[in-house]
């Protein structure tokens, strides 16, 4: 009795710290989009526009985006979105040799390959053995 309550103590506590974390997360990803619009602004009138750097920023944005979804909402397609996202933005960002490249091609169509065939619509993350009923589910 006593150990399942602090079971689901813990777990109310790791769910309020994930959302106080995702909330920071966005009010700084936020504040570093208008950093980034602003800067644009100032480049273009200066004519230092550099299209490397703001893609570089804006997929860093992407994927902390990305990564917020992940931990609001405990599906594996978040996880496999961010892994996607993160490959693509090395791959765009950075000049890789040709075998590099073609590491992170091959690792990009696994993960699409990982999502169609093995993620089905009812996938979540809990690691029970047991499946809940539709009714457990609606009374939590």
């Amino acid at each position: 009795m006593m150990k399942q309550f602090f079971r689901k103590t813990m777990k109310n506590i790791a769910t309020y710290v994930e959302l106080v974390l995702s909330a920071f997360l966005v009010f700084v990803i936020a504040i570093l989009i208008i950093k980034l619009v602003g800067q644009c602004f100032f480049d273009i009138w200066h004519d230092k526009l550099e299209l490397e750097y703001y893609m570089e920023y804006a997929m860093s944005l992407a994927i902390g985006v990305e990564f917020v979804k992940m931990l609001c909402t405990h599906q594996p397609g978040t996880i496999i979105e961010v892994l996607l996202f993160a490959t693509a933005r090395q791959m765009v960002v950075e000049h890789m040799a040709p075998t590099q490249t073609l590491i992170g091609v091959i690792a990009i169509a696994v993960l699409f390959a990982i999502r169609k065939f093995l993620m089905t619509e009812d996938s979540d993350m809990s690691h029970s053995p047991f499946k809940k009923c539709k009714e457990e589910k609606h009374e939590v």
